[in-house]
């Protein structure tokens, strides 16, 4: 009897064990964000971030999103200045498509904007986002997906 305990302990052991392999960890997606930090919607914007944060975003293949606005260039001057060679982002956010007259290449991205004026609380007002053209893989794919959820309503 003691043995048959013995034979079925070890079997179910054998059976059991390959199941209880660590899932493996995705490294995490980073996109950056282009923003004015002092636009009239920035605080609105803030919360939409967030929330998007709290749902635990992430890609077809499992990788968590994580999203970083940057601070090291002031809004105004990288828009009116070279923005490809000074600025590398994945999402720029405009407080208006007016704000890109001067610069040719982003005046060329906005046909690929989405409004997300109903995101910001701005309506009537268009507040254009978008996924830049330099950004590809996965961070392009995580950079869609946050411009998505931005132009759904709240």
């Amino acid at each position: 009897m003691r043995f048959r305990w013995t034979i079925l302990t070890a079997v179910s052991l054998l059976l059991l064990l390959p199941a209880c392999t660590r899932p493996v960890n995705k490294q995490p997606v980073m996109v950056h964000l282009f923003r004015d930090l002092y636009s009239p919607y920035a605080h609105e914007l803030d919360h939409r971030i967030l929330d998007f944060q709290a749902s635990n975003p992430r890609l077809p293949s499992g990788a968590p999103i994580v999203l970083e606005s940057i601070h090291e260039v002031d809004y105004k001057s990288a828009i009116k200045g070279n923005f490809d060679a000074n600025v590398k982002v994945e999402v720029v956010i405009l407080n208006s498509s007016s704000d890109v007259a001067e610069n040719g290449a982003l005046t060329a991205d906005l046909a690929q904007a989405v409004d997300i004026c109903a995101a910001v609380k701005a309506c009537p007002a268009a507040v254009p986002a978008f996924v830049t053209p330099n950004a590809t893989g996965d961070q392009a794919a995580a950079a869609q997906v946050f411009v998505n959820y931005l132009a759904q309503h709240k």
